[in-house]
């Protein structure tokens, strides 16, 4: 007996073995029950997912003559169709015949009666092929065929058929299978088959689909013909040049540690075993987007790619929201391999990009914001003065009779030219302004949808660094990045305790209200830390939302002192003062 393919050995003989299309068989299987089959229907959806099994058993559902259940795969049409030999139901591959004169002999033929069943069906696989006159040719007899005449058109592109075909068939779209249902048709295969397998065998093959059960069946065989009757998760890997979860747990990992000589370890073995870069990007997407929905929900039932130990290490490294920056980067790189000529190195590059993203839950140690060479100390002789001079506080000289003294002398020429704030001295209650206590209040009212939102308006600060007006606040703000934001306040991490300290002292808290105003839409309040600050008030934060004993979130009244234009100001500011002339009405 010679050989067949499983999807052909197994395919559905009764609409119940459909499996994933359940509307439509429903739809399909009461139509038939009830005569009120249409002329024409239209099958569209993905590749392996039922269109032209489904054909099939309409075809049979509506020439049956055996009593009972409706297709009984017993009567002589059921017997016939479905070893592909019934003289009254024919397939057509509309790639193949896809000219006017094709249609127009099928038109010909239309006319005539079924030979033995009592409807004639014509199924036309791939109808988005026929050429705009094959369509035209078809349209008469479309709409108004003869009674013994249905016609079934399955297409993977619905968008390719013309509108007046499609608005003359009864339309069905076909699903993807989910991989449950897959992981499940596979498993009976399997055991019909009496081969021994591993669990994880199974699961790849579902995912592999890509939603199309033909598709597994199909790589299940190619397994079966390399394994024979013991299959193994490495035998699928090794067919498809699949990563094991393990080698993708560990490549995240030398990600998250920053660990650049381990990475490219794993790069070259990745490289010496062919693996798909395309394939493993997409699953790394997958791993990343499954620890995320698992930081949410918390719920170990919803993780199909890792496990609960899996999904934990990862959130160990980084939160939610630096995991779907990650996912971002993956995301724009796959996208870009259509046109790479090197798979190998775009993915490398977006590694790196993902090792150069700042997590809200690591420090950062980093240079202070003005570089020690704008900062100099000079040996200044003093002259010996005859009488005392007033002292300064800020910045004191003694005189002496005797020899000189060395004092610092801050070269303040140089650091006004420098983009980022001047390291001066302040008092320690400026520091102690915002302590521990109000950094986790303001984490109660901070809100996500906020901070995304200002954080990408903050990118606007470079482009009023050289505005006369806001120079020092955007030169001041521009190394920061908003972690928090709330109502009335953000909260931003600068690189230095003296940058910090500077910009939170009280006497520039109006400039900064006017300066968000402007940048964000509505005044709020600036506070400044630094990272090792924040990474204390977070644990804090953790250890008081573990033990349900938040604060109330914090809240700033900002008076609105902002000056409004006017309509005079403003039309100064559009035509020039030369061009505007106030007149009052009488």
């Amino acid at each position: 007996m010679l050989y067949k393919a499983l999807y052909r050995t197994y395919r559905p003989s009764t609409f119940e073995d459909v499996v994933g299309q359940q509307h439509i068989v429903l739809t399909l299987a009461n139509a038939i029950k009830n005569n009120k089959i249409a002329h024409a229907y239209l099958f569209c959806g993905p590749r392996g997912t039922g269109k032209t099994t489904v054909a099939k058993l309409v075809a049979k559902g509506v020439n049956c003559t055996g009593g009972g259940h409706v297709p009984c795969n017993e009567c002589d049409h059921c017997i016939s169709i479905t070893r592909g030999s019934h003289p009254d139901v024919v397939e057509i591959d509309a790639a193949s015949n896809n000219g006017v004169d094709e249609i127009r002999d099928l038109v010909e033929k239309v006319k005539y009666a079924p030979l033995e069943a009592k409807y004639k069906v014509y199924i036309i696989d791939e109808v988005h092929m026929l050429s705009t006159g094959a369509f035209n040719a078809l349209l008469k007899t479309l709409e108004e065929p003869p009674a013994h005449v249905i016609f079934i058109l399955a297409t993977t592109e619905p968008h390719k058929v013309i509108p007046t075909i499609i608005s003359r068939c009864q339309r069905f779209d076909f699903s993807k299978v989910p991989p449950k249902l897959i992981a499940q048709r596979v498993e009976y295969v399997l055991q019909k088959e009496n081969i021994q397998y591993e669990k994880e065998v199974v699961r790849l093959i579902s995912v592999l689909a890509e939603g199309g059960l033909r598709d597994a069946l199909t790589i299940l065989e190619q397994v079966i013909a390399y394994a024979k009757d013991n299959l193994k998760e490495e035998h699928v890997h090794e067919i498809y040049g699949i990563t094991t979860i393990k080698e993708k747990m560990e490549l995240l990992k030398a990600v998250f540690s920053k660990d650049v000589n381990n990475l490219l370890e794993h790069l070259a073995a990745i490289e010496n075993k062919s693996h798909d870069i395309k394939r493993l990007t997409n699953d790394l997407i997958d791993i990343l987007k499954e620890a995320v929905i698992y930081a949410y929900a918390k719920n170990d039932q919803i993780l199909q790619f890792l496990d609960e130990n899996e999904a934990q290490s990862i959130l160990e490294y980084h939160d939610a929201s630096t995991l779907l920056a990650m996912v971002d980067i993956l995301i724009d790189t796959y996208e870009k391999y259509r046109n790479a000529t090197n798979v190998l190195a775009y993915f490398e590059v977006s590694l790196l990009k993902m090792m150069n993203i700042l997590s809200p839950l690591e420090v950062v140690v980093d240079q202070p914001i003005v570089p020690a060479k704008e900062i100099v100390k000079e040996v200044v002789p003093v002259q010996a003065q005859p009488t005392p001079v007033a002292v300064q506080e800020v910045n004191t000289i003694q005189k002496t009779k005797a020899e000189p003294q060395v004092v610092a002398n801050t070269k303040i020429e140089e650091a006004q030219k420098d983009e980022t704030p001047a390291v001066v001295e302040v008092s320690a209650s400026v520091a102690e302004r915002y302590p521990i206590e109000v950094l986790v209040q303001c984490m109660v009212g901070g809100q996500k949808d906020k901070r995304i939102e200002d954080s990408e308006k903050w990118k606007a600060l470079s482009d009023y660094a050289s505005d006369l007006k806001w120079a020092k606040e955007a030169r001041w703000l521009m190394p920061s990045e908003i972690i928090v934001s709330g109502e009335s306040y953000i909260v931003v991490i600068v690189k230095s305790q003296a940058a910090a300290n500077l910009i939170n002292e009280t006497n520039h808290d109006q400039d900064y209200h006017e300066f968000t105003n402007l940048i964000l839409g509505k005044p709020k309040q600036v506070i400044a830390i630094t990272n090792e600050t924040f990474k204390t008030a977070y644990e804090t934060f953790k250890k008081q939302h573990q033990a349900n004993r938040l604060p109330k979130p914090y809240h700033v009244e900002i008076k609105n002192t902002v000056k409004k234009e006017t309509v005079v100001e403003k039309a100064v500011n559009l035509f020039g003062e030369a061009l505007v002339e106030v007149s009052e009405d009488e």
